[in-house]
């Protein structure tokens, strides 16, 4: 398996809660890389980015520790918070803009794949795009995570 039991029961949260999502939603980043890449691929967190819209499915859950509009020189969210579940952070992303040479701009992915993982239909976006996001993001983790992908 390409991600722990704790990760699938993470997983498993996020799906229900935002099984009556109106728009799209997306695991990004290392979980992502994960569920793509032929290899092991070490997971602290699972990156959950979602439409604003579909906040409330996760706003009121108890446990949810609202960060605000988190940000730094690189990322910032409308919305951003982490639910602990099991021994995994979920962090919750909407209005998730990356700051690049044409300033700020909204991540919203345009293709989704399910990849299925314990029994659930995974949404991410597909290998290609998420090479391209993970290279806009630029950090040597996310470069790394591109490499893996290639494989």
């Amino acid at each position: 398996m390409r991600l722990s039991g704790d990760h699938v029961a993470a997983l498993a949260v996020v799906d229900r809660l935002l099984r009556r999502a109106q728009e799209p939603w997306w695991v990004i980043a290392g979980a992502a890389v994960a569920l793509h890449a032929a290899e092991p691929v070490a997971v602290d967190d699972v990156d959950v980015l979602l439409a604003m819209c579909d906040v409330p499915l996760v706003a009121d859950v108890p446990g949810l520790v609202r960060k605000g509009g988190a940000g730094n020189a690189l990322f910032r969210s409308a919305f951003y918070a982490s639910l602990p579940v099991g021994g995994i952070d979920v962090e919750f992303m909407a209005g998730f803009e990356l700051c690049g040479a044409a300033g700020w701009q909204p991540v919203w992915p345009r293709s989704q794949v399910f990849v299925e993982v314990g029994g659930l239909a995974v949404p991410t976006p597909d290998r290609a795009e998420l090479m391209t996001m993970l290279t806009a993001f630029g950090r040597p983790k996310d470069l790394q995570r591109v490499r893996l992908l290639e494989n």
